[in-house]
């Protein structure tokens, strides 16, 4: 590992060589949308950035999908690889950079977690258990690896809030730290796309409650659709991004610099707006939202990524700061640069700073935010290893 505490001009491979700068930042802080406020504190935000590689110990890394199912313990201190075509979890120590041990999962039988050949996450939890996230169930596989659970919300009765005969859960979202819940989405049965509304699942009693939020409808004129060859239509739908720390349960979404707090009964929630100085806080329709070819529709997604997205929140507990990721996405032959910029905001979601990352920065993968860094995914020689922002905010 190399770094470099000079303040020096960015080099041409900018993943060679680690950066140091100092940035001064007009710094907001964030309110509740019914009492916008604004402050014009100076904060002193430097970062200082380095490479890393994992030691492999000789295991070839599952790298296909560049981290992009993988995931964080709560701690930041241990990384889970999915390999989807064994499939097996790799384990990687980002303590100490090496690999530390590999999990083999079993397909069938009374362990087996399913045939299917692609999963849209997991998540491990602190007692063990293992989610994973499939496109007709979720799945529970227990600490010991040698039982399973599957739900499948259609086939079970649920009690509590009442599902409409056209509603169905998603098998998709966050479940909660003490994996008592799953918070996701329930939508119209005949169109996989919709979202109308959050929903809390409980995983051992079986209740639901819903909650309806403005996201939803507000997220609907952004959708970008097409007739696909096959004569189905495809949707193109904004990411809504769950975040849980502790007893918050944070919604945003892509198109909006805001956030909303769920209470902790799920009944109630609070909207926070924040401002930048940097982005732009809201997308822009400027694109045709409705195709008669999937490579018009192509290009029209495109056209959207080159606006503001913003990424969920995430706690880190060594900085005790939320941090965010917002991008704006260029084809690599446009002459227009990447741009990525990191905010901070503190547990009451104050918003503390924001600093623009260098220029073209790419974000492939899933970028983590753990042990005070931004840690984001880098393929070396086909060997895991990633780029590390590690910012220090003081007042001026």
């Amino acid at each position: 590992m190399n770094q470099l505490n000079n303040q020096i001009k960015f080099p041409a491979n900018r993943f060679s060589m680690p950066i140091c700068l100092i940035i001064f930042l007009t710094i907001f802080s964030s309110c509740a949308e019914k009492n916008s406020q604004q402050s014009s504190d100076e904060l002193l935000i430097s970062y200082a950035i380095d490479t890393v590689s994992v030691d492999s110990k000789g295991y070839f890394f599952y790298l296909s999908e560049a981290l992009g199912r993988s995931f964080l313990s709560k701690d930041g201190k241990t990384l889970y690889n999915l390999n989807q075509k064994k499939p097996m979890l790799e384990v990687v120590d980002l303590t100490t950079l090496v690999l530390k041990d590999t999990i083999p999962l079993e397909r069938e039988g009374p362990s087996g977690i399913g045939t299917y050949p692609f999963y849209d996450g997991f998540q491990v939890m602190d007692s063990g258990d293992i989610f994973f996230f499939a496109w007709e169930e979720l799945v529970k596989l227990n600490a010991d690896r040698d039982k399973v659970k599957k739900y499948r919300f259609d086939q079970l009765k649920l009690t509590e809030d009442t599902l409409l005969p056209d509603e169905v859960i998603r098998y998709e979202g966050l479940i909660s730290e003490d994996g008592q819940y799953l918070f996701t989405f329930f939508g119209n049965k005949s169109d996989i796309h919709s979202r109308l509304g959050l929903v809390r699942v409980g995983l051992e009693d079986l209740t639901i409650k819903k909650l309806d939020l403005p996201i939803f409808d507000e997220l609907l004129p952004f959708e970008i659709k097409s007739e696909s060859s096959n004569g189905y239509p495809f949707t193109y739908v904004e990411p809504i991004h769950l975040t849980q720390a502790e007893n918050q349960l944070l919604v945003s979404s892509s198109p909006f610099n805001e956030a909303y707090r769920i209470d902790h009964d799920f009944n109630r929630f609070e909207r926070l707006t924040f401002s930048s100085m940097i982005t732009p806080d809201q997308v822009e329709i400027t694109y045709p939202t409705q195709h008669s070819s999937e490579a018009k529709q192509t290009n029209a997604i495109w056209d959207r990524w080159k606006q503001v997205s913003f990424y969920g929140l995430n706690w880190d507990t060594q900085s005790q700061k939320f941090w965010r990721i917002t991008d704006q996405t260029f084809m690599e032959n446009e002459t227009n640069p990447n741009k990525t910029t990191l905010t901070f905001f503190d547990w009451e979601l104050n918003q503390l700073g924001e600093v623009s990352l260098p220029e073209d920065w790419k974000i492939r993968g899933a970028p983590f935010m753990a042990q005070g860094m931004y840690w984001q995914f880098i393929n070396i020689d086909d060997e895991m290893a990633f780029v590390r922002l590690k910012p220090t905010i003081t007042e001026k």
